[in-house]
């Protein structure tokens, strides 16, 4: 399944009990992921390559980190340019939700870690590292 196919399945179908904030952030997400340049689909992919690989993570606050120190300058770089565009976003939909970067940045990190593939390793907020 492709990142953008993933992505889209929020906006059709919603988990059983979501919040409507999560339900809206959700449909963000996908709408987002929806009208991205063939490029950030490609970014999408290359990311799914690097959290199989296990040298990148998700984050409980809704980033990337990476977790391999000796990962190639193209993987930090990759790191450093979707954090920066889901920065963005989060702040965009802050401003719009009349909330902090940091609640919507939480609420995606939620959404994202029901849709990222098994195995992908996730950071909890106390530090602690699983694989889903």
């Amino acid at each position: 399944m492709s990142a953008r196919t993933r992505f889209s399945s929020l906006a059709s179908a919603p988990r059983q009990g979501a919040s409507p904030a999560a339900m809206l952030v959700g449909l963000l997400l996908a709408l987002a992921v929806a009208v991205l340049p063939a490029g950030d689909v490609a970014w999408a992919d290359a990311l799914d390559d690097e959290r199989a690989r296990g040298s990148v993570g998700e984050r409980y606050d809704g980033y990337l980190v990476l977790r391999d120190s000796a990962a190639p300058a193209s993987t930090r770089q990759l790191v450093a340019d979707i954090n920066a565009k889901r920065r963005q976003l989060y702040s965009e939909v802050s401003t719009r939700e009349n909330t902090t970067v940091e609640a919507v940045g939480r609420i995606y990190a939620r959404e994202i870690v029901e849709i990222v593939p098994s195995g992908t390793w996730i950071l909890r907020e106390n530090g602690q590292w699983v694989q889903k």
